[in-house]
């Protein structure tokens, strides 16, 4: 009995040095180089940022053409003179084009951003 209480306090005592080690060594990208973690993570809040902003000028910009087509239909239905529907077809078409670049430019920002994101996931994995 005596040797299994000395296997018993041998082995925890192992294990309490073995965690401590464990605990203690460095582990992580992060604490590898936390200057590296931090600037992808200011990366990637940056990214996020613009991402936002990017869709919120997407969505006005849709607001904007969903309203030119909704005064081109209006001057259509009313019989409006021919020069006043060309000026709003013109209107309509030049907001949807901005409302579509827009849009591809805030797909792209959300893209930037997952991937600054990911990156400074492995910068910072523990």
């Amino acid at each position: 009995m005596n040797v299994h209480r000395i296997s018993a306090v041998v082995l925890t005592a192992a294990l309490m040095v073995g965690g401590t080690a464990l605990t203690t060594a460095p582990s992580s990208a992060a604490a590898a180089d936390p200057v590296a973690c931090a600037a992808s993570t200011t990366g990637a809040a940056t990214a996020a940022t613009n991402a936002a902003t990017a869709a919120e000028v997407a969505k006005t910009d849709a607001a904007s053409s969903a309203a030119a087509v909704k005064t081109l239909s209006a001057a259509i239905a009313a019989g409006d003179p021919a020069p006043a529907v060309a000026a709003a077809a013109t209107t309509a078409v030049a907001t949807a084009d901005a409302a579509v670049t827009s849009a591809v430019a805030s797909a792209a920002a959300t893209t930037t951003a997952v991937d600054a994101t990911a990156a400074a996931v492995t910068a910072c994995a523990v």
